[in-house]
C-alpha cells in the first residue's frame, strides 16, 4: 500500500487486534516478503490471474466500506473529518485507489491476457475507478477539502 499517514495509522490499528491475529498478519507479511510473493506470482499467467483475483477481494471489501461510508456518513453530514480526525473523503478512498492501481498494473503487465474472468473484473474496476474519482471530487468540493 502507499506510504501515507493513513497507512501508518492502519498499521497501528493492528495493535488493537488479538495476539494470534497480529501474529498471523506478521507471519503472512514476513513470508510474502521472504518469498517475493508478488514477483513470483507475476511470472506465470495462471498465478498472475489468481493474484489479480485475490487483489479483487481486497478491492471488493474496500469498495463496500466506501459505499457504507458514503451512504451512512457522507450523505448525512457535511463534516470534513472522520472519527479520529482523518479527512474522510480522501483517506478512505486512498487505500481503495491503491488496490485499483495495483490491479491495473497486474492487468497491463499481462497485456490483458489473464482470461475472461479477469477481463470482467477489470471492467468493473474501471467503472469503479471513475465513479470513485467523481464521488471524491464531489464530497471534497462540498466540504472544502483539497482533492489529492
Amino acid at each position: 500500500m502507499p506510504d501515507t499517514p493513513l497507512t501508518s495509522i492502519l498499521q497501528d490499528f493492528r495493535s488493537y487486534r488479538s495476539g494470534n491475529h497480529r501474529e498471523f498478519l506478521e507471519y503472512v507479511k514476513s513470508r510474502s516478503s521472504h518469498l517475493s510473493f508478488k514477483s513470483y506470482a507475476l511470472q506465470d499467467p495462471s498465478s498472475a490471474a489468481l493474484y489479480l483475483l485475490a487483489l479483487n477481494q481486497v478491492r471488493d471489501f474496500r469498495w463496500r466500506h466506501w459505499c457504507f461510508t458514503r451512504e451512512y456518513i457522507l450523505k448525512k453530514t457535511s463534516h470534513p473529518t472522520a472519527t479520529g480526525g482523518s479527512p474522510i473523503v480522501t483517506w478512505l478512498p486512498n487505500q481503495l485507489q491503491a488496490v485499483i492501481q495495483a490491479m491495473g498494473e497486474v492487468w497491463e503487465g499481462s497485456g490483458g491476457r489473464l482470461g475472461r474472468e479477469c477481463e470482467s473484473v477489470m471492467g468493473v474496476v474501471e467503472v469503479q475507478r471513475e465513479t470513485l474519482r467523481k464521488e471524491v471530487e464531489k464530497y471534497c468540493q462540498e466540504r472544502n477539502v483539497e482533492v489529492n
